[in-house]
């Protein structure tokens, strides 16, 4: 019998947020696309950032953010994106040593 990683269940869409705000996915865009956000970037992560979530963020909420299902059901999907994907700084700090 082959190992198998345990499967976690899908959380509920009903627990996540049914509203979006286009004002704070504008203003991550604008503070990803500033010198500092960039900087910081590639300091903790070693690469300069093209800054497409907060682009696919922002134009999510002006095109489906008065759509509570869409909103709720956007949120899963990132947090599972980003459960699966996301390293943190501390990978780059343990390549640099």
């Amino acid at each position: 019998m082959p190992d198998s990683a345990p499967v976690e269940p899908q959380q509920p869409v009903e627990q996540y947020p049914s509203q979006i705000s286009c004002t704070e996915a504008f203003d991550r865009l604008t503070e990803c696309y500033s010198i500092g956000g960039l900087v910081r970037h590639y300091y903790r992560y070693g690469e300069f950032n093209r800054c497409s979530k907060e682009i696919e963020r922002f134009k999510f909420c002006i095109l489906h953010g008065s759509d509570p299902v869409r909103v709720q059901q956007w949120y899963r999907e990132e947090w599972e994106l980003n459960k699966r994907t996301k390293g943190t700084s501390e990978d780059v700090w343990q390549l640099r040593r």
